[in-house]
């Protein structure tokens, strides 16, 4: 079980227990910008998306390379890390560090001469989930996700399947800036959020999480951000600290 709690810890995301040395040498190294460790890292890549770990800073190595030698782009690599960095955080900047470091999806094919336009029609949808993410639109998110745009579809039948458990993370994260708000919720209402239909689906994942189900509610823990307590602040004064005061505001 993993408790659906916000984090306060950004050890793991500057550099991941799941990183390997070799990798960690290559993007503190010298060698991050030579251009021949591409094919390392877009393997490392595939194994982060096909067991469900996430490195932003090696993710931004790639495309950081990609921009230094724009003839060596994938843009199967570039699509697959947006929707790592979308599944990764739902306040985070790790989305937009990733999309300063990219060129028009436009001159990326005409640099490796594709005619493959999916990049061109998946980034600005792309952007436009990230945006309904980070403003907490989940329930549109949900919407445009199970659309029927031929972003949505190519993106649903061309790249997901290859993720670990793509839709879970989306929701691991949501239930996190969830539990940084609510102490309960309805279940009704987190099923909108979460797009989750029936109870028991909705009573499972909230087991999943650690949070309890309670009547119609769920129930998340206390985390010091869904529980602000009001506090009393007492200021000392000295009677010569007033005296300087009363004198000053004369003037």
């Amino acid at each position: 079980m993993t408790v659906a709690v916000p984090t306060k810890n950004l050890a793991d995301w500057h550099s991941p227990s799941t990183r390997p040395e070799v990798i960690h040498e290559l993007i503190h190294g010298v060698d991050r910008y030579n251009p021949t460790n591409l094919p390392f890292m877009e393997e490392y890549l595939l194994s982060e998306i096909k067991e469900g770990q996430y490195d932003l800073f090696a993710n931004l190595a790639i495309l950081k390379l990609y921009q230094f030698n724009p003839q060596h782009s994938n843009p199967d690599i570039i699509i697959h890390i947006l929707i790592k960095n979308l599944s990764a955080t739902v306040h985070g900047p790790d989305y937009n560090l990733s999309l300063g470091l990219l060129r028009e999806p436009s001159a990326i094919l005409h640099d490796i001469e594709s005619d493959d336009e999916s990049l061109i029609t998946i980034v600005p949808f792309l952007t436009n989930l990230h945006e309904l993410i980070r403003t907490c639109q989940f329930t549109n998110f949900w919407k445009e996700l199970n659309g029927d745009s031929e972003a949505a579809n190519i993106i649903k039948s061309r790249f997901l399947p290859s993720h670990a458990h793509p839709i879970d993370d989306l929701r691991f994260q949501f239930s996190l800036s969830i539990a940084s708000c609510f102490s309960s919720i309805t279940l009704t209402q987190l099923g909108r959020w979460l797009d989750l239909s029936s109870s028991s689906e909705i009573s499972s994942w909230c087991e999943k999480v650690g949070w309890t189900v309670q009547g119609d509610k769920a129930v998340v823990p206390k985390n010091g951000d869904n529980d602000v307590k009001a506090g009393v602040v007492k200021e000392n004064v000295q009677l010569n600290q007033l005296t300087k005061l009363v004198a000053a505001a004369a003037y």
